[in-house]
């Protein structure tokens, strides 16, 4: 039978343990598990610098390999587009500089014409959307068949009319679009303030390019949650919807992209690298950067030979860039870059 003797032996061994734990804790004990955490807390902080440098200095190679590579742009293009009709699209005036270079580029390739199709805030907006009912109504009395087809409420004007600019930009030969027809409709999409054209409106094309902005450029700061996640969303259906026709119309096209801090985990092309029903598009990041024009153009060269990929630095990325014979004369000119930084392994910020 356990008795009073028992239980006083119990507490005074739990209270001597707790006086010896306390006693090492405060000495030996204290001094050598702060010297551990001390010694892991300064390595960690060494191995910290000396990763900041290595990124550092791989940046600067991946800046100047992005620099070497656009400099070569004139030369590697020269002729591959030759007599082709190329648009560019684009939604948002922060990617003009890209745009700009990209049509400097289609002309050393030997395009025959190049335009410019700025995708407006009033195509997919929250409060344009009378505008857009408007534009809807005017394109089914004008032409019909550019619409795309079923039920009413299984799409939004706005992706309606996103659907119309990959039907006008492709030539089907039982559409019945004269080019009277094509260029009343692009009038609507301009009157109605949805697209501006840089020129007359285009006629059908060989080729298309979307340069897309990076999403913080697309957004509007002034605008509450709630509102700004309505934009956002629209914007996107507005995006999958001109893509997805884009995909289907089998014409060469390539999908570009801004990604500052070589991020590419939202925006458009998060969404058409991570969808195998755009699988006929290329795309490629950094539009912003010196080398990024280029890539777009490369990859538009490819994709009138049959071929697609995604290319540039982000994670998602498959290649540096497209692997034309073209490119093939890199491997002989390109300066001493070991350790450019390739998709596998983020690249760098450049």
């Amino acid at each position: 039978m356990i008795d009073f003797r028992y239980h006083l032996v119990s507490l005074i061994s739990v209270f001597l343990a707790l006086a010896v734990g306390i006693v090492l804790g405060a000495g030996p004990l204290r001094e050598n598990l702060g010297d551990q955490l001390a010694g892991q807390v300064e390595q960690l902080r060494t191995e910290q610098e000396q990763l900041r440098g290595e990124k550092e200095e791989l940046s600067a190679r991946n800046d100047q390999l992005s620099t070497f590579v656009a400099e070569l742009g004139p030369e590697l293009v020269e002729g591959t587009l030759e007599g082709r009709r190329i648009v560019v699209l684009t939604d948002d005036s922060s990617t003009r500089p890209g745009v700009e270079r990209i049509l400097e580029l289609l002309t050393d390739a030997g395009v025959e014409s190049s335009a410019r199709i700025d995708l407006l805030p009033a195509l997919w907006a929250p409060d344009t959307a009378e505008a857009r009912s408007q534009a809807v109504q005017e394109i089914r009395g004008i032409a019909p068949v550019v619409l795309p087809a079923g039920p009413e409420d299984q799409l939004t004007d706005s992706e309606r009319l996103s659907a119309v600019v990959p039907a006008l930009l492709h030539r089907e030969a039982d559409d019945g679009l004269t080019p009277e027809l094509r260029s009343q409709v692009w009038q609507v999409l301009i009157d109605h303030q949805l697209v501006s054209v840089d020129g007359p409106a285009p006629s059908p094309v060989d080729g298309v390019i979307y340069a897309s902005a990076a999403p913080e450029e697309l957004a509007d700061e002034n605008e509450d949650e709630l509102v700004a996640t309505e934009r956002a969303q629209a914007l996107l259906a507005s995006q999958t919807s001109l893509l997805g026709v884009l995909d289907g119309t089998h014409l060469p096209a390539v999908v570009s992209a801004a990604t500052p801090r070589n991020d590419a985990s939202t925006g458009v092309l998060r969404t058409v690298r991570g969808d195998g029903g755009f699988e006929a598009l290329s795309t490629t990041d950094r539009l912003q950067e010196p080398d990024g024009p280029l890539l777009s153009v490369l990859a538009l060269i490819e994709q009138t030979r049959g071929g697609s990929g995604a290319y540039g630095t982000t994670g998602d990325a498959e290649q540096r860039l497209p692997a034309l014979p073209e490119t093939e004369s890199l491997n002989d000119q390109m300066p001493d870059l070991e350790g450019v930084p390739q998709p596998s392994d983020g690249g760098g910020e450049g």
